[in-house]
This record gives C-alpha cells, structure tokens and sequence, in this order.
C-alpha cells in the first residue's frame, strides 16, 4: 500500500486501497464537530430504520421489589 498523505487528495478511482485512501483523507479533513453530526444523523437513521432500537433506563424500583 503507498504511503497515505494527507495534504493530497487520493485518487476516487481505482483499487480497493485507492478506497480506503480516499475515506481515510475524508475523515482526516473533517472537524470533530462534523464527525459527531455525521455520527448523530447515522443513529437517527439507524433507529427510524429499525436497524437500532433506543436503549431505555430501567424503570426506578418501587417500594418493597428488588432493584
């Protein structure tokens, strides 16, 4: 695999390592507030799919049952 630069833009054509080059760049150029965007629009996707369901907290234990 040649030698990954991120000054440069890969390639979008090509090998499957032109591929991992080119997502590799695009993350790279991203802020960590654009990763956490894409991150909380794929989970909202993700749940209106169906492919994820929410995670609920455990209801409160009520007087006298076990928690």
């Amino acid at each position: 695999m040649p030698d990954f630069d991120p000054d440069r833009e890969p390639q979008a054509w090509g090998s499957f390592e032109d591929a991992e080059a080119l997502a590799r760049w695009s993350f790279m150029r991203r802020t960590p507030e654009q990763r956490l965007a894409w991150l909380e629009a794929a989970l909202k996707l993700a749940y209106a799919s169906g492919a994820l369901r929410p995670r609920r907290p455990a209801a409160p234990a009520q007087d006298g049952e076990p928690a």
